[in-house]
């Protein structure tokens, strides 16, 4: 049995103890989620930027952007990995959101124009949380 005046660790300086731990092991759980959401998102924005060049470089060839939706690209909604840019972006057939999004087709792309939907879980640069449309002119 401890006297008065002996020294030990008491039951409060243990609850105190566990608790500190559970909140430094907590923000460290919830600083990794944030740091995997923008990693998810500057990989997003990596394949948007990928599959824009794509685009350009196939209006550049045929001055025209109708040749990629010869495929499967040519309905809204559709993927944009089934535009037809193989020769341009090889790796498109693979591609695929990092996350619970897709990057689809918002207007089938024609003489003109196209445009590819896709979503930010967070701001990234100056682009806000949420969804985005690429065009030619760049993200918006």
């Amino acid at each position: 049995m401890l006297k008065n005046n002996q020294k030990g660790v008491s039951l409060v300086s243990i609850i105190i103890l566990v608790i500190v731990i559970g909140v430094i092991i907590g923000g460290g759980f919830l600083l990794l989620n944030n740091e995997r959401s923008k990693t998810r998102d500057a990989k997003r924005l990596s394949d948007i930027t990928r599959i824009q060049v794509a685009f350009e470089f196939l209006y550049n060839d045929t001055a025209s952007y109708e040749l990629a939706a010869v495929d499967g690209c040519n309905e809204i909604g559709n993927l944009a990995s089934q535009c037809n840019l193989k020769q341009y972006m090889p790796s498109i057939v693979t591609l695929n959101d990092p996350g619970k999004f897709n990057y689809a087709i918002s207007t089938v792309p024609d003489k003109d124009t196209y445009t590819v939907t896709f979503q930010l879980e967070n701001s990234y640069n100056n682009l806000a949380t949420g969804k985005h449309v690429l065009t030619p002119s760049g993200i918006r």
